[in-house]
């Protein structure tokens, strides 16, 4: 296209930059190469621009889509004039930044060469937008007129060698499943916390709004950001995210929204691992140890339970979370976030199922691998959940915990949860209760 009309401008894009030169640029020389393209054809590609340029003025950009926290309605984007593009591995891109993308074309030389404006979207099978926008209407028979889905699998490449799908067939059921045979629709595991359907509602349930909280994941380094999540009651109505943010930002922000909402501190909750501790500090909130030990029920020579041996606190407070969240019982202000958070909350499963003496789930590190960022987003939400073990109800209060309902005691600055006490054997017994 670029060699056929002059001065005509096409992008290839993907979330690093650095990839897509390691290896959407190499595609492009292999194909070049394969299909035997002419010299004068080929175009000159200039490795510190980034543009690989043609004799008759036509350009190909590189450029990254990385989701800044900065620039959070890609507005980097807006100066921008293209004749067409071509995302590759599209599930790592914001479902926003294509939207805004789509508006980027049709805006050099289109309409004199009367060319449509098209992008071209690649990726691999993803339970994030690309399942939403694209895999699941063309299932459905309601994919748009404007838009085609071409399924392609790895065996339809006729330059693919042999021993790339001999690799496929011997790797594990994930990849397989994924990769040879392009199945959206494999749940690789039975052991996953969230329900998939549950984790989509969350931005359509009911509101069930109630006292103030928030949680907040502060970045450690790199690429983390710092999540900040305004609760009102069960309901998430405010996201804030920041990039880079140093300790005096982040209370910055969360003394905003105390003033704006008026929520006493010891409602706040802050990742106190690494950096997170001088937020803590500052604030004299309460702190967040991922990897301290799980709450246990207080004085249980007076209460009867069901014990769980959680790994940590972290593991406990996201199996809390879950079966919130597969209650239907949190909801989110719409456009939040959202393929951030489904594709970190479809990912939490539990692991070392074998060992029966304790509750186990996918490591930071693990989730980092597949998704290529960390779970911030899921961290501030799984955060709230700690209220739920250290609140402190006022004495003969009813309450209700899922289909329970109980009066409720002062028992060592923490309230019980339902789940955890025998049906069948008596559960409080009169105590002397703690004033506040």
């Amino acid at each position: 296209m670029c060699s056929k009309y002059p001065w005509t401008r096409y992008a290839f894009w993907r979330q690093e930059l650095k990839r897509l030169k390691q290896t959407t640029l190499e595609s492009y020389f292999k194909f070049l190469s394969d299909y035997e393209i002419p010299e004068q054809q080929k175009g000159v590609y200039n490795w510190q621009d980034s543009v690989i340029k043609f004799a008759n003025g036509s350009q190909i950009l590189l450029l990254d889509l990385a989701y800044l926290p900065s620039d959070p309605l890609y507005t980097r984007l807006g100066s921008l004039e293209l004749t067409g593009a071509f995302v590759d591995e599209a599930a790592e891109v914001d479902d926003k930044c294509i939207t805004i993308l789509s508006t980027r074309v049709w805006r050099q030389l289109n309409k004199k060469f009367n060319l449509p404006p098209k992008i071209l979207l690649t990726f691999n099978p993803d339970k994030g937008h690309v399942y939403r926008n694209y895999y699941l209407p063309y299932k459905n028979g309601t994919l748009p007129e404007y838009r085609a889905f071409v399924p392609a699998l790895a065996t339809d490449n006729e330059f693919i060698p042999d021993t790339y799908i001999e690799q496929l067939e011997r790797s594990d059921e994930v990849t397989k499943q994924r990769l040879l045979y392009w199945n959206f629709e494999y749940d690789d595991t039975p052991w996953r916390l969230f329900d998939y359907q549950a984790i989509n509602n969350l931005w359509n349930n009911a509101k069930n709004d109630w006292e103030t909280f928030v949680s907040c994941d502060v970045a450690r380094f790199g690429k983390d950001k710092t999540v900040i999540m305004l609760w009102k009651g069960w309901h998430i109505e405010k996201i804030i995210e920041l990039a880079s943010s140093s300790t005096v930002q982040v209370c910055e922000e969360i003394h905003k929204l105390q003033q704006l909402h008026s929520f006493p501190l010891s409602r706040c909750v802050v990742d106190e691992d690494g950096v997170g501790w001088g937020v803590v500090d500052s604030l004299g909130c309460k702190g967040f140890i991922n990897n301290s030990k799980a709450i246990s029920p207080a004085n249980s020579n007076k209460v009867s339970y069901k014990k769980r041996n959680y790994k940590n606190l972290k593991t406990q407070c996201y199996f809390l979370l879950a079966e919130k969240v597969n209650q239907w019982a949190i909801s989110i202000e719409p456009d939040y976030c959202k393929d951030k958070l489904v594709q970190e909350l479809d990912i939490i499963v539990q692991t070392h199922i074998d060992d029966d003496s304790t509750l186990q789930i996918i490591t930071k590190d693990e989730i980092k691998e597949k998704i290529g960022r960390s779970p911030d987003y899921s961290d501030a939400m799984m955060m709230r959940l700690v209220f739920e073990l250290t609140t402190r109800w006022p004495a003969g209060e009813v309450i209700q915990w899922n289909d329970w309902v109980i009066d409720t005691f002062e028992i060592d600055d923490r309230w019980l949860l339902p789940e955890d006490m025998e049906e069948e054997e008596t559960v409080f017994e009169e105590v002397e209760l703690t004033p506040y």
